[in-house]
C-alpha cells in the first residue's frame, strides 16, 4: 500500500522564502562586520554621530520589515500550516512583558530610567525575539546543509582576520581604525576602555604571570565579541564538516584547525570550554564515542601543552579556577548584586538598568555579567520564566527533532540547535550571550524554523500512522 500526500502550504509561494533566505544568508555575512564598519564610518571617515546611528539601524529595520512581511504572509494564507506551541507562547510572553515594561516602568517605579537605556534595554533583551517568528515561516532553512555551509565559511573569514590581527595588528592601529573613538564616543562605554592609554576595551589584554597577553577580537573589535557567536558558528561546523556526504576532506579539515586556531586566540575561558563541550556532545549524538573522547583527549593534552610553553600559564589556570582574576572577581560582584536586587524587586526594575545600556547614559548597571540576572533584574520573575520556558521548549523539539526528523539535514539542524542552545545556557552564567547580534539574530530565527520543521514531522508521521490531520487530503492506492 502506498501512500500519496497532497502539498502542503509550506510548499507553495516560493517567492517568500527564497527572498527570506536571501536576507538570512546577508545577517550571516554583514552582522559580523557591522561594529567594523559603523567605528571606520564614525572614527574615520568622520560620519555624524546621528549618521553613524541611522546607518547602524539598518539591522532593526531589517527585522522589523521582516516580522511585517511574514505577519502579511501569514494573514494572507500563504505561510506554513502550523500549530501554536509552547515556544511561540514564551517568546511572546518575553516581547508582550517587554513591550509593557517600556511604557510602565518608569511612571510605575519611578526608575528614574533615561529613555535610551529602556530603548537600548528592549533591542538587547527582546527585540530581536521577532526573528523567531520570522523563522516559523521560513523551515526551508533546516531542509538542507547550505546554512551550514555559509555559517563555516564566515567562520573561516572572521578566523583568518583574528589571526592576522594577532600577527600584525597592534593597539596604536586600532586606535587608528576609530576603535577607540567608537567605544568611547559613539557608545559611550568609556568605563569600559579604562586602565590603558589607548581607549580600547580592557578585555582586549589578559594577563599570564603578570604579564599583559594581546587577545584576538577580529572584525568585532573585542575578544568577548567575538567569542562569543561561536557557541553557534562551532556546532555548525562541525556538523557541515563532519557530514559523511562531504567532498574535499583535507580543505574542510584544514578550515575546521583554522576555526579553532581563531577562537583560542580569543582566550575567552569558558566559551572555549563550552566550544569543546559543545564538539564531544555532538560527536556523542552522532553515535561517535571515539570522536568524542578523542576531542576531550586533544584538548587536554593541548592545555598541558599551552601551561608548559607559555609563560604564566599555571597561575593563570590556578587564579582562574581560584577566582583570583579580575574578571572573576566582576563576576562575583556583579552576580551578588543582581541577586540581591531581583530578591528585594522580584517584579523587575524595568529595560536599561543591566549591562551596557545605563553605562551609555552616565548610570550604574544593577547587574552586568551574567544573562539570567540581566533578564530577572529588568524584568522580573515573569521574564525569567518565560527565558527559561523559551530554552527548556526549543531545546525539548531540537532534541526530538536530532533523532525523529524525516530528513538526515534535519536531523543535523536539530542537534545543532540543541548543542548551541547548551552553550547559551552555560556562557550566560558569565556574560550577556545575546549582546551578540551575529548569535542572537541568527540563532533566534533557526530556532524558529526548528520549531516548525518539528512541528511538520509531527504532522506527517502522524498522517503515516493514518491519524489524518483536519484539511489534509490523502489518497491511497493498493
Amino acid at each position: 500500500m502506498t501512500t500519496i500526500l497532497a502539498p502542503s502550504e509550506w510548499d507553495r509561494d516560493e517567492s517568500w522564502p527564497r527572498l527570506a533566505r536571501t536576507t538570512l544568508v546577508l545577517f550571516v555575512w554583514l552582522l559580523p562586520f557591522h561594529s567594523l564598519v559603523i567605528a571606520l564610518l564614525f572614527g574615520v571617515a568622520g560620519f555624524s554621530a546621528s549618521a553613524a546611528r541611522t546607518i547602524a539601524a539598518w539591522k532593526e529595520v531589517a527585522v522589523v520589515a521582516l516580522a511585517l512581511a511574514t505577519v502579511y504572509r501569514t494573514m494572507a494564507g500563504r505561510g506554513p500550516g502550523s500549530y501554536i506551541t509552547v515556544p511561540d507562547l514564551a517568546i511572546a510572553a518575553l516581547l508582550c512583558t517587554g513591550a509593557i515594561s517600556l511604557v510602565v516602568a518608569n511612571p510605575m517605579f519611578r526608575s528614574g530610567i533615561p529613555a535610551g537605556a529602556e530603548y537600548y534595554g528592549f533591542r538587547d533583551a527582546v527585540f530581536f525575539m521577532l526573528l523567531y517568528f520570522v523563522g516559523r515561516s521560513t523551515p526551508e532553512i533546516a531542509r538542507s546543509d547550505r546554512l551550514f555551509k555559509h555559517l563555516f565559511l564566515i567562520t573561516i573569514v572572521i578566523s583568518v582576520v583574528a589571526i592576522l590581527e594577532r600577527i600584525f595588528v597592534t593597539p596604536e592601529m586600532l586606535v587608528l581604525l576609530g576603535v577607540a573613538s567608537y567605544l568611547t564616543d559613539f557608545l559611550g562605554l568609556s568605563s569600559h576602555t579604562a586602565g590603558n592609554e589607548y581607549g580600547l576595551p580592557i578585555n582586549y589584554w589578559t594577563w599570564f604571570g603578570g604579564v599583559a597577553v594581546q587577545r584576538a577580537g577580529s572584525v568585532f573589535m573585542h575578544s568577548q565579541g567575538f567569542a562569543l557567536p561561536f557557541l553557534l558558528l562551532m556546532p555548525a561546523a562541525t556538523a557541515f564538516v563532519f557530514n559523511p556526504k562531504a567532498s574535499r576532506r583535507g580543505l574542510l579539515y584544514l578550515g575546521y584547525a583554522i576555526v579553532w586556531t581563531g577562537l583560542l586566540l580569543s582566550i575567552t575561558r569558558m566559551t572555549i570550554l563550552l566550544c569543546i563541550a559543545q564538539v564531544a556532545l555532538f560527536f556523542l549524538l552522532k553515535r561517535r564515542p571515539e570522536r568524542a573522547l578523542g576531542t576531550i583527549s586533544f584538548a587536554f593534552f593541548a592545555m598541558l601543552l599551552t601551561l608548559v610553553v607559555m609563560q604564566g600559564g599555571l597561575t593563570f589556570v590556578w587564579e582562574t579556577l581560584t577566582f583570583q582574576t579580575g574578571s572573576s572577581e566582576s563576576h562575583l560582584q556583579d552576580w551578588s548584586e543582581g541577586i540581591v536586587a531581583f530578591v528585594q524587586q522580584p517584579w523587575g526594575y524595568g529595560l536599561g538598568t543591566t549591562d551596557s545600556p545605563p553605562v551609555r547614559f552616565g548610570r550604574e548597571p544593577i547587574t552586568s555579567d551574567n544573562m539570567y540576572l540581566s533578564y530577572a533584574v529588568q524584568l522580573g520573575i515573569f521574564g525569567l520564566a518565560a527565558l527559561m520556558t523559551m530554552f527548556a521548549a526549543i531545546m525539548a523539539r531540537a532534541w526530538r527533532t536530532a533523532w525523529d526528523g524525516l530528513t538526515e539535514a534535519s536531523r543535523r539542524f536539530g542537534m545543532v540547535i540543541f548543542i548551541t542552545a547548551i552553550g547559551i545556557l552555560g556562557n550566560g552564567l558569565t556574560s550577556i550571550v545575546f549582546s551578540s547580534n551575529m548569535l542572537a539574530y541568527v540563532f533566534i530565527w533557526m530556532a524558529g524554523a526548528l520549531v516548525t520543521v518539528s512541528e511538520a514531522a509531527l504532522s506527517k508521521s502522524a498522517v503515516a500512522k493514518r491519524q489524518i490531520r483536519p484539511g489534509s487530503l490523502e489518497v491511497v492506492i493498493s
